[in-house]
């Protein structure tokens, strides 16, 4: 089970690699299955994501979930929170989550928000101690100074065009572009990119380095991902359990059928 060191650890070890510039690649969860989580950890993706927003991860799968990815690897637990809310974020650290990622911010406030959620009164934030994991381990400690790492979503018009202030704000690690959103913020449709929306991608990624925050963006294949690397990208979901399962059964099956 997981406990207060390991955490601490992890993160600490995440941070550093990160901090030199390696460039990490992530499984994107949408469903609940455990075994998948084994699997995404134990192939060598440097993340795994539980998708709380439009996946059908809820907050009694997130433990369970975080035990499967560390039980086969050293995968970054991450997990994106429904909305940029006070006790959805701090639930996600209690449970032990090294990486949370929050959709739709708009404005410098609301980065802000994000982060103070993340940290404690000692550190200038407003999050309450809630030793969850610790508790469930038997090991309680005094976790004051860890919190997670935090990225930002860039992805509507109002974000894009506050990406400098957003990417100003303390207690933000990084940002995550979801280009689906951002598609429709610059007046095209997700799989039918423009050159605003390159440009719009180009920008926040400069912006990103800019400020010293890790540049991070949503792909659905290792094609795509292997392209925003090539951009400067460095925290790139680079496959998801449901596209990956979909294509590889239709694919089998006309294997079988030809």
């Amino acid at each position: 089970m997981w406990f207060d060191g390991v955490m601490t650890e992890a993160i600490d070890t995440h941070r550093a690699r990160l901090a030199a510039g390696e460039t990490y690649n992530g499984l994107w969860m949408m469903t609940t299955s455990s075994e998948l989580a084994r699997i995404g950890s134990s192939a060598g993706f440097d993340y795994v994501c539980l998708d709380l927003q439009h996946g059908f991860v809820r907050a009694d799968d997130v433990v369970r979930l975080s035990d499967a990815i560390r039980a086969s690897g050293s995968a970054l637990v991450t997990a994106r929170v429904a909305a940029n809310r006070f006790t959805e974020i701090g639930m996600l650290a209690d449970a032990g989550v090294e990486a949370i990622i929050v959709p739709l911010v708009s404005t410098a406030a609301e980065a802000e928000a994000a982060a103070a959620a993340l940290d404690y009164p000692s550190r200038g934030g407003d999050r309450s101690w809630g030793p969850t994991s610790e508790l469930i381990a038997g090991a309680v400690q005094d976790t004051r100074a860890e919190r997670p790492l935090l990225f930002v979503m860039i992805e509507n018009e109002e974000g894009l065009a506050n990406v400098e202030e957003i990417c100003a704000v303390p207690g933000v690690d990084g940002v995550y572009v979801g280009p689906a959103d951002l598609a429709f913020a610059v007046g095209t449709v997700p799989g039918e990119p423009n050159d605003a929306h390159a440009e719009a991608i180009l920008r926040i990624r400069q912006t990103a380095d800019a400020h010293g925050k890790i540049p991070g963006i949503h792909c659905g294949t290792g094609a795509e991902a292997h392209l925003r690397k090539e951009q400067g990208y460095r925290f790139i979901t680079s496959a998801g359990d449901v596209g990956a399962a979909v294509r590889g059964f239709r694919e089998d099956l006309r294997v079988a059928r030809a």
